[in-house]
């Protein structure tokens, strides 16, 4: 196997953990609430968009849904196809990769997100939040993600290069 047929396996492997963990994530329990020490709830991603989506906080609910769960799995698709572009199109490499840069940018948006919500809830003594597993898998799916982009750099130049040269 060559370096370049290696690497694409790696990427492919890593965006197959990546997706695992994103799934996860967003099914497993990502916090749970105690209110008056008596009353616990437990809430996934998925369970988070559909309550806002229910009490009419559609907005909310939309922008959620967007940055955790169809943000990463766009990402983690153009990654994978990025990936074998690295072994068959060598040439196209560069115009992927900066589209990956854009996207890259949003990758912690998520999180960030989830982190807020726990510490609002932990700082109005509305409830004791406490992390569980699920954002975990979350944060695991973004490092994945995040180490599966940093293979795809192109390290040959492309054809736009050498046409300058």
């Amino acid at each position: 196997m060559t370096q370049r047929g290696m690497r694409a396996f790696i990427i492919f492997a890593l965006t197959l953990g990546a997706t695992v963990c994103l799934v996860l994530g967003l099914t497993l329990p990502v916090m749970r609430l105690t209110r008056l020490y008596f009353w616990t709830d437990t809430h996934s991603i998925l369970s988070i968009i559909s309550a806002l989506y229910a009490t009419g906080e559609i907005f909310l609910a939309g922008v959620i849904f967007v940055f955790s769960i169809v943000f990463p799995a766009f990402k983690l698709l153009y990654i994978t196809m990025a990936g074998t572009l690295i072994t068959f199109h060598p040439a196209r490499r560069s115009r992927w990769f900066k589209r990956i840069e854009w996207l890259g940018k949003w990758s912690m948006l998520d999180v960030l997100v989830l982190a807020l919500l726990v510490f609002y809830a932990k700082s109005n003594d509305l409830a004791d939040a406490v992390a569980l597993p699920g954002i975990y898998f979350f944060a695991a799916s973004v490092v994945l993600t995040m180490i599966a982009y940093s293979l795809i750099e192109p390290d040959a130049p492309s054809t736009e290069t050498r046409e300058l040269s």
